[in-house]
């Protein structure tokens, strides 16, 4: 089968190979207009031309001539994680209106693995990177940053690193409002349970946490486990916190969520009268459970958009931007106040 070309496109459309080239190379302005020089009506008419014959734009050689690839890389830690695969398609959506591309890959919390994958990318020729840093990412971003591509920090943060967009959640007071909230119910021995990461979102929420104990003269305690060994640390954890009269728990990630909830099953215990909890993220399991969980949410659409709009804005000129949008908290049984 013949491969249609541009001048194909245009012969059918009755317009020149020029204004075909200004239509089908346009970006996309942030409402998903066509932003070129051409009237809208005309644009159009070339489009629907385009997709009649089946035309495909060669992006490896429009690459070529323009030095842009019209294509984003995101890379968080887990691409199958609740959270990131959420977000993952809040970018998606946001990028294809800007006329971007999105090639995804995840980190598996490896710098070694980050940086791999950051020579891959920058090798297809990427207009800009989202990620979310793991520990000891700073040297793969760099190469990024350094070879003059816009980097966005997404969800986790670098304090002492300069020229990258940064797109966060206020951890901090994430953690605040969950402690504050036991409190005010009546729930003053509470503890955390968070994974040894190192990353600064949990950082925060664990300062969060902290701050709220102290003010109120309280002591707290954060246990720590890894994704490797939470399936067999958590429920000893929980043991020794019930035999301690521990009667709170705050659950700063999804996984640390669904996982003390579903070992809490498994080992009987209710949710408030036994131990309540605040968990992390959306999830259904907050309204299945035997009692609904009082959670905080990430405002996942805004948080991928708006790293859409800063990685677009700085591809196109403008300096880095950092934003730090507020959680909210939904209230359910696992903290109804104490009688």
């Amino acid at each position: 089968m013949k491969r249609i070309t541009i001048r194909d496109v245009a012969r059918e459309a009755k317009v020149s190979v020029t204004l075909v080239s200004f239509v089908m190379n346009a970006k996309r302005d942030k409402d998903g207009n066509l932003d070129c020089p051409v009237n809208a009506d005309t644009a159009k008419r070339v489009l629907q031309v385009a997709q009649r014959l089946g035309y495909r734009r060669n992006f490896a050689a429009a690459s070529l001539r323009s030095g842009r690839s019209n294509s984003i890389a995101v890379i968080p830690n887990d691409i199958s994680n609740k959270f990131f695969a959420g977000i993952s398609r809040c970018i998606e959506d946001k990028a294809k209106s800007y006329g971007y591309t999105v090639l995804f890959a995840s980190s598996d919390e490896s710098a070694e693995r980050l940086e791999s994958v950051m020579d891959a990318v920058l090798a297809h020729n990427i207009d800009g990177v989202i990620v979310a840093p793991c520990t000891g990412g700073e040297a793969a971003i760099r190469k990024a940053t350094d070879a003059g591509v816009p980097v966005v920090l997404l969800d986790r943060d670098i304090e002492d690193m300069e020229n990258v967009g940064k797109v966060l959640l206020d951890d901090q007071e994430a953690g605040k409002m969950a402690t504050e909230l036991f409190l005010k119910n009546g729930y003053k021995n509470v503890e955390m349970i968070s994974y040894s990461l190192g990353i600064s979102s949990l950082q925060q929420r664990e300062k969060g946490y902290k701050d709220a104990m102290a003010a109120h003269g309280l002591e707290s305690n954060v246990h720590y486990t890894s994704y490797a060994t939470a399936n067999e640390e958590v429920p000893a954890i929980i043991k020794d916190a019930i035999s301690r009269g521990v009667n709170a728990l705050f659950l700063p990630t999804y996984s640390l969520s669904a996982l003390v909830l579903m070992t809490m099953r498994d080992l009987g215990l209710k949710t408030p009268e036994d131990i309540a909890v605040i968990g992390f993220d959306v999830s259904d399991i907050y309204q299945l459970y035997s009692t609904t969980v009082t959670h905080i949410v990430q405002p996942l659409k805004e948080l991928g958009e708006k790293s859409v709009d800063t990685l677009i804005g700085m591809i196109q000129g403008k300096p880095a931007a950092e934003s730090v949008l507020k959680p909210e908290m939904i209230e359910g049984g696992s903290t109804e106040a104490k009688k």
